[in-house]
């Protein structure tokens, strides 16, 4: 065998293991829990989870009938409360702890975490 065909054979088999490295470096989160690459777009799950002092995704977009979910994944407690009259603030939820609220109006509602206001959030129904 040549070492042209050979060479040739060598990248053929290296492709897939190189596409499988290169998705796997794309996107993911940085060492503060955000989200890096693919943009700011908000994203569509109804799940918000409450790490790290902050809500994870910040921005969500559901749709009306949808029920969202925050669960505290921090050891220090934390509250959902909306910004508005949508509805009351949460008790304080400990490690574990859920709360969850059904969105059924179009709108854009945010709302923080009562005892740490700097933690912010936004819920699109669209």
């Amino acid at each position: 065998m040549s070492s042209t065909t050979s060479a040739r054979r060598w990248r053929l088999l290296a492709l897939p293991f190189l596409a499988l490295a290169m998705a796997a470096c794309g996107g993911g989160n940085d060492d503060a829990g955000q989200a890096t690459g693919g943009g700011e777009a908000p994203s569509s799950g109804s799940e918000v989870v409450i790490e790290g002092f902050a809500f994870n995704p910040m921005d969500i977009e559901v749709a009306p009938g949808t029920t969202v979910t925050w669960t505290n994944q921090d050891s220090a407690p934390h509250t959902v409360k909306d910004n508005g009259d949508l509805f009351p603030e949460s008790e304080e939820l400990a490690k574990g702890d859920t709360f969850e609220f059904t969105y059924d109006t179009p709108g854009e509602y945010p709302y923080i975490c009562g005892i740490h206001q700097y933690m912010k959030g936004t819920v699109t129904v669209s």
